[in-house]
């Protein structure tokens, strides 16, 4: 006679066990770069203070500067990723719905095992300021909070609204995309707004950090270095260096990279030039190396943006 079966009983991963086969199955991805497959952007629809940016990405790696506040949804299928932005970061098994929350001039770099489709809101600091003028909270004070892994169900309803709204042929409306980004707004600074400023005080004087990133955009033709640099504010290359960062939030030599990618994308798409003088121009060592920088920070290739 057989004995009764006895239930089943489910063992729990622990977070770390999680965490580490997460990172297992990035591995392979680590040293792809992130491929681009389409991008779907909300530029031709007049949007006033905000941005709106459907992107399907293949997997791989890559690393983003944020200009303004970003929210960036997953919107495809879940997907193994791992994100670290400014010193923090985590892996994780990303589900539908999940967003992440960048305060204004982060530097991100992130690992997706997999094809992703992620929508991204780009908030401009007036419209947040103007936001939490409107709520009663210190305007000249608010920041929001770096946040990875959220779940919230009213900016999730608005983050599908704004992508419906761009993925119309004839949208509802200005107006009604508008309202949409100031509900978005509002319900951040909610959960997660700060009126605690940013300690500014040991940052370059703006006198001299202006000085500095006029003489870096003279010259980004040449082989810049950080002890010239910093010859011009008047500093030793290791205190200028902390300065700098605490200014603007990045170490000196990925601020120059960022502005060989931006010089790079405004020549590329408002002239002529051949795209090797291009490259030459910018302080890149040749065509393919820019080639591989700016599809690592924007995501497409100068062909294909000279193309379009």
């Amino acid at each position: 006679m057989h004995s009764p079966t006895r239930p089943v009983r489910a063992i729990a991963l622990s977070q770390p066990a999680i965490i580490e086969a997460v990172d297992d199955r990035l591995d392979a991805w680590r040293e792809r770069p992130l491929t681009v497959a389409s991008r779907l952007t909300a530029d031709d629809r007049g949007w006033g203070g905000f941005s709106a940016t459907l992107i399907d990405i293949e997997g791989g790696a890559g690393e983003l500067v944020f200009a303004q506040h970003n929210v960036a949804m997953l919107v495809g299928e879940p997907v193994d990723t791992a994100v670290r932005c400014d010193g923090e970061g985590e892996s994780r098994f990303l589900r539908t719905g999940t967003f992440d929350i960048f305060p204004a001039r982060s530097t991100v770099s992130f690992v997706d095992a997999g094809r992703s489709l992620v929508f991204s809101v780009g908030l401009e600091h007036s419209l947040v300021r103007e936001t939490a003028y409107s709520m009663g909270m210190d305007a000249d004070r608010v920041t929001l909070e770096q946040r990875l892994t959220c779940r919230d169900p009213q900016i999730e309803h608005i983050m599908w609204a704004l992508k419906a709204e761009l993925e119309l042929d004839q949208p509802l409306g200005r107006v009604y995309a508008d309202s949409l980004a100031v509900a978005l707004a509002s319900q951040l600074l909610r959960r997660w707004g700060t009126s605690t400023p940013k300690e500014l005080s040991r940052g370059l004087p703006r006198p001299t950090l202006q000085r500095v990133l006029a003489y870096i955009d003279d010259r980004l033709s040449a082989d810049l270095n950080l002890r010239t640099i910093a010859e011009v504010a008047g500093m030793s290359p290791s205190h200028f260096g902390t300065l700098f960062k605490n200014s603007l939030g990045i170490p000196v030599h990925r601020y120059i990279i960022r502005r060989r990618v931006e010089r790079a994308v405004d020549l590329i798409t408002h002239t002529r030039l051949p795209l090797s003088d291009v490259a030459l121009h910018v302080g890149f060592a040749n065509q393919s190396h820019m080639a591989m920088t700016v599809r690592r920070y924007i995501g497409v290739a100068p062909k294909r943006l000279r193309s379009s």
